[in-house]
């Protein structure tokens, strides 16, 4: 085995540590996506990360559905490791907090143009662990412009973290 690979196979957590902040960059360094496929492309931005003003998502039947039956194994692009529509929140933010109180960071992604808002990045607190479980995420969604703050009272997990799921027309929960 060459040197590199022996390196990272005895620390296997540094490799995970350089992963998570080398794949955001890579990401960002892709560029577009759009185009005019039926991916739900629109204008560029970065695929797989959800940005302000973006139409590369979703503008159809499917917005509001369950992200997740397609971008986990397929057949949509990308592995979501969480994802949703907030309608309301189009140009606002969704925030991933450790804690109750809201005050340890963990991720914010931006809602794009159509309301909807997905990573394929990993974050930490929806990693399972070798056990398969993970710690878990307090979300709050931040409307447009610095206005009201929408904190979901419970927590979510890496089996939980298609929002649309429970917030859907069909689901247990009101469309964010």
């Amino acid at each position: 085995m060459p040197m590199s690979f022996q390196f990272f196979a005895r620390y296997p957590e540094l490799l995970a540590m350089l992963s998570i902040v080398v794949l955001p960059l890579a990401l960002t360094a892709c560029g577009g996506g759009g185009g005019s496929n039926n991916l739900g492309g629109g204008s560029s931005g970065v695929v797989g990360l959800s940005q302000h003003g973006s139409t590369n998502s979703h503008n159809d039947s499917r917005r509001g559905t369950n992200c997740m039956d397609c971008h986990t194994s397929g057949p949509g692009v990308g592995v979501f490791i969480t994802a949703g529509t907030s309608v309301g929140a189009a140009g606002g933010y969704v925030e991933y907090y450790a804690d109750m109180a809201r005050t340890d960071l963990r991720a914010k992604l931006e809602v794009d143009a159509y309301g909807n808002f997905y990573t394929v990045t990993a974050i930490d607190i929806l990693t399972p662990d070798m056990s398969g479980l993970s710690p878990g995420a307090y979300v709050s969604v931040v409307m447009p412009g610095g206005g009201a703050i929408r904190n979901m009272p419970g927590i979510i997990s890496h089996t939980t973290s298609g929002c649309n799921d429970c917030h859907s027309a069909s689901g247990s929960r009101s469309p964010l």
